[in-house]
């Protein structure tokens, strides 16, 4: 505050036509409001930055300095940054020229001029480990002087982008992924973000990328400044998977759940089923507390048709952490009722099985018959080899007998001669 009055005192020596009431703002040493288009800068000052608020669409401001030389936001001067909308401009001058300076264009009464002497980026605090499909509410701040910055109507001349970095370890699962735009916070009033222009900057990461570790960086700037912080972050698998059974349960179709108690607590486990029809007509289904296989039977899937299931988590890690999170969703044709396709599967599971016990049969029968037949070949060479062998065998007894039996009939020829000349010699 002292130097809140030792600048007020040095403007209004100089004549600087710049009412302000340091009663009604407690930040007045570095915001003053500009309600007229003129204003004096002293020795005091050593950096401006305005915050101009305009009429929509209307062209940007002109800076008169002193020495009557003017600066446009498309005209490039040392010492001055510009950054200019449609319905405002951000200007930052250091080392401003002494003397009294004019603004020409369509101000509004809510323009301001700041009197900067730190401008810092302060982001909340995120967990380091996140799932990924987690939905994050991010918060971030612009602080003068580590006051808040608001920015009225001029909130889009900032832009804050979320960025994820892979990490350089060749063991982790996202080794050379790059970098992704993950996330912007915005001041608009829209979505997560509660008011527009309050300097509160809110919103949500896009946390469907690879497993692995990252270094977060969240930055904001524009044509005047720039700031970034960064901080590390690992992104983990799903705590919990699903999958879709066909007429599981009496018929009808399920859905089955596996968690990893090991992750989230199951009985703080909130699960928020969205399941569209083929009517369009949108059916909605929840389940407190889960066991690590679950299984939930779907009495309204029957009706043919296209269906798409959505499914959202709500729960809590074994750290006691709250956390919300989308599975991936599934879409599935039902062709029959369930009762139907079931029956219809049954059917044709027991042809599939009657058809294989028939070819099983049939090769059965061909494996019996060729051994058969090799059989039948195998016997019949044995008897012909037998016979041959018989034939064989009786040649050679028929031929070593005949030739035992000429030797003896010739001795008996002998003796018959002999006797015979015996006789005729009688």
């Amino acid at each position: 505050m002292k130097f809140a009055l030792q600048l007020l005192i040095l403007l209004m020596m100089f004549g600087a036509n710049i009412p302000v009431n340091a009663a009604d703002d407690d930040n007045a040493a570095q915001k003053i409001k500009l309600l007229s288009n003129r204003f004096r800068v002293d020795q005091a000052i050593e950096k401006i930055v305005f915050i101009i608020e305009r009429k929509p669409n209307s062209a940007p401001i002109i800076l008169v300095r002193p020495d009557g030389s003017k600066l446009y936001s498309n005209r490039p001067v040392d010492h001055v940054k510009w950054m200019d909308g449609n319905t405002g401009d951000m200007i930052e001058i250091t080392q401003p020229m002494l003397g009294p300076w004019q603004i020409i264009g369509d101000i509004l009464p809510s323009s301001e001029i700041r009197l900067a002497t730190s401008l810092e980026l302060k982001v909340d605090e995120i967990p380091q480990q996140l799932f990924v499909g987690e939905q994050v509410k991010l918060t971030s701040r612009l602080e003068f002087n580590n006051k808040l910055l608001s920015l009225g109507q001029v909130d889009d001349l900032i832009k804050l982008k979320v960025y994820l970095r892979a990490s350089d370890d060749e063991n982790s699962p996202n080794f050379g992924a790059g970098t992704f735009i993950v996330g912007e916070y915005l001041d608009n009033g829209i979505g997560f973000d509660e008011r527009m222009g309050d300097g509160v900057f809110t919103g949500a990461l896009d946390l469907d990328k690879p497993v692995g570790t990252y270094t977060l960086m969240v930055r904001a700037g524009n044509k005047v400044f720039e700031r970034e912080t960064t901080r590390p972050l690992m992104l983990l698998k799903k705590p919990v998977k699903y999958d879709l059974l066909s007429a599981a349960i009496d018929g009808y179709y399920a859905i089955r759940f596996f968690s990893n108690p090991k992750m989230v607590k199951l009985d703080q486990l909130a699960v928020q089923i969205k399941i569209t029809h083929p009517d369009d007509t949108v059916e909605h289904l929840s389940i407190n507390g889960v066991a690590p296989t679950h299984i939930l039977r779907l009495d309204s899937v029957s009706a043919p048709g296209r269906y798409t299931i959505e499914l959202d988590l709500a729960g809590q890690t074994q750290q006691g952490r709250d956390f919300i999170l989308s599975l991936a969703t599934h879409k599935f044709k039902v062709t029959l009722p369930a009762k139907q396709q079931q029956l219809k599967e049954q059917v044709e599971l027991d042809k599939a099985r009657q058809a294989e016990f028939e070819q099983a049969q049939q090769l059965k029968q061909a494996v019996a018959k060729q051994q058969e037949e090799e059989s039948e070949t195998r016997l019949i060479i044995i008897i012909a080899l037998v016979n041959v062998l018989i034939l064989l065998i009786g040649g050679l007894m028929m031929w070593l007998f005949l030739r035992t039996k000429k030797p003896k009939v010739a001795k008996e020829e002998d003796k018959k001669g002999k006797a015979k000349k015996a006789k005729a010699k009688k």
